[in-house]
């Protein structure tokens, strides 16, 4: 009896003791509002560009701990949106420019993961076209796939390539935001605000699904590919309010066939902008202050009015089948 007591005592100590799970990160900079959000399984940490500071933050998974990975217009860096860390290159893609900043030249800059030394500058600029660099993807073997969101494009950059290449044009996939891709590198999810998630065979260029005329695929910002399915930040349509869903695909993954809602009618969730999956984590920019910022002069007329950004931890697991 004494040994059952005392086995049971210590099972109790261990589950007291036992490490809470972290559901959220505080942001320590109320003025940043974060765009982007990438993860390093290499230096446990999450990068976070800025549209109001124009630079790149560092937040320590363990601690919590923020620093600049790079200083606000550090290199020629402008207001930040799409991010991405390649650990097996030791790299980090981000994509600087802005909407309503006509002079902004939108690039792609890619630094060293360990010194955050830039390493190359790419820019889009022609007098036929008007662009906005704003999300990518990695396949496999390397190559970005990168969203120009004003030119309804899809842009690439094989490894070792010295300049964007122009993979799609077309009005299918008008005004593209958040992109992803399936597990086997056969297909892209790119975002159309307007015509929701088009599903893209890479081979061929061709599209596999038909516009979303529903909503439930319309005014996505971030979107990644997770177990065969596709999880989604809806922040562009005011009727369905900012939310968090996954968007369930078929067998063959190439059409959504339902919706599920994680996450809306959250205090913490207002304006959010985008995620990134760490293992099987979902991490969600919410509190963003996007609504406060006046992004003509990247200033904030009622600061007062700001929040405590967060990133917003949901496990995947609890939500599939």
């Amino acid at each position: 009896m004494n040994k059952l007591f005392i086995g049971l005592f210590f099972f109790v100590i261990v589950l007291a003791c036992k490490k809470k799970e972290r559901t959220y990160y505080e942001l320590e900079d109320k003025e940043l509002v974060p765009e982007g959000i990438a993860y390093s399984e290499n230096t446990k940490a999450f990068y976070l560009t800025s549209v109001a500071k124009s630079k790149i933050i560092k937040v320590d998974k363990a601690s919590g701990r923020q620093e600049d990975f790079i200083r606000s217009n550090q290199g020629g860096f402008s207001p930040g949106v799409g991010i991405l860390v390649d650990d097996e290159r030791g790299v980090v893609h981000a994509l600087g420019a802005y909407a309503a900043i006509p002079d902004s030249l939108t690039s792609l800059f890619t630094y060293d993961l360990e010194s955050s030394k830039l390493i190359q500058r790419y820019s889009l600029q022609d007098e036929q076209h008007t662009h906005l660099l704003n999300d990518l993807i990695l396949a496999d073997d390397g190559t970005l796939y990168i969203t120009d969101s004003f030119n309804s494009s899809v842009y690439t950059l094989p490894p070792n390539a010295d300049s964007l290449k122009l993979f799609l044009r077309s009005e299918e996939i008008e005004f593209p935001n958040g992109i992803a891709i399936s597990e086997d590198n056969t297909k892209l999810y790119v975002a159309s605000f307007s015509k929701g998630v088009r599903i893209v065979d890479i081979a061929t260029k061709t599209f596999l699904n038909k516009p979303d005329i529903n909503g439930d695929s319309q005014g996505i910002d971030g979107l990644e590919f997770y177990k065969g399915n596709l999880y989604a930040i809806q922040n562009g349509l005011e009727i369905r309010l900012h939310n968090f869903r996954k968007l369930v695909l078929n067998s063959r993954q190439d059409a959504i066939t339902a919706v599920e809602i994680i996450d809306r009618n959250n205090k913490d969730l207002k304006v959010p902008l985008t995620f990134c999956i760490n293992g099987d984590q979902a991490v969600v920019i919410g509190n963003s202050n996007l609504e406060y910022l006046d992004q003509k002069t990247l200033t904030f007329p009622s600061p007062d009015s700001l929040k405590r950004t967060k990133l917003l931890v949901y496990d995947l697991t609890a939500l599939t089948d």
